[in-house]
């Protein structure tokens, strides 16, 4: 998608959603992966969410997180509200969207947003774990309880916006587990990517791109961080706040949250 009028309040040249997924050890749980701990005998998600704050600092981002972490984790929920950024739904337990009874999917996406709900937290968004799942499908689920938008798996650029239900995609290419973790060299496969993972310095040099690429094509493109792979080196997160810096100071970038950029293309299609 590409807005011949810019993008947000001040057109800016391209569009950037910094998102993360997972908080917590109930994805690996479930998906069957070794939890990712800190050094303080805590999940490594749960150890760096101070750091990412601050680094973000005015920076805003979306984190897509499972709905049993209302009662496992309300407090490292509740931070990430105070700090201005948006909270967002990735299943109850990071089911596997599409390889999940549509029953079942109804029911868990219904119970991650009634958890929200009763700790005060409204959410607005859904990114289906696993990414892959018929669109018309996902639009049905999503307003089934009252979501207005969703970011499964799909082309950079493709957003799509029918007057009722707004997505945003993101691409394998752009989430640091897949291009990063070891244990996804299946998964890489699967998609026709080689089955050894990225170096971090290709990691980094792939977002430099990214960022150029979007300025000058004048679209949109959305980035998935795990905190969980952020915390496993001072690399890593060297990386994310190199990016942070970086959008904090270009003014070619608007940052929104994922309700942010949804509310704007609400608007800037009714106008």
């Amino acid at each position: 998608m590409n807005q011949s009028h810019g993008w947000g309040p001040e057109g800016a040249r391209a569009a950037l959603n910094i998102t993360f997924d997972n908080l917590g050890a109930v994805a690996e749980e479930e998906i069957g992966l070794p939890s990712m701990m800190g050094e303080g005998g805590v999940h490594a998600s749960i150890e760096v969410l101070p750091d990412l704050l601050r680094i973000l600092n005015g920076v805003k981002v979306t984190y897509f997180i499972e709905g049993w972490n209302c009662g496992a984790h309300p407090e490292e929920i509740k931070s990430i509200c105070q700090a201005g950024h948006e909270v967002a739904v990735h299943g109850w337990r990071h089911e596997n969207w599409a390889n999940t009874a549509v029953s079942t999917r109804k029911d868990a996406l219904k119970k991650a947003v009634d958890a929200f709900t009763a700790m005060g937290v409204d959410v607005a968004g859904f990114r289906p774990p696993g990414g892959k799942i018929d669109l018309a499908e996902l639009k049905a689920e999503c307003q089934a309880v009252g979501l207005s938008y969703a970011s499964p798996l799909g082309a950079i650029g493709d957003d799509r916006n029918d007057g009722e239900f707004i997505t945003f995609p993101f691409a394998w290419q752009h989430v640091d587990a897949y291009m990063l973790n070891p244990d996804l060299g299946a998964l890489r496969q699967t998609f026709g990517d080689p089955e050894e993972p990225y170096s971090l310095e290709q990691w980094g040099t792939l977002i430099e791109e990214l960022l150029e690429k979007i300025k000058q094509d004048g679209t949109h493109a959305t980035l998935i961080f795990h905190p969980f792979m952020l915390k496993q080196s001072e690399k890593a997160l060297e990386i994310f706040a190199k990016l942070v810096k970086s959008v904090r100071a270009d003014d070619d970038i608007w940052t929104p949250t994922c309700g942010e950029l949804a509310a704007w293309m609400r608007r800037s299609q009714a106008a």
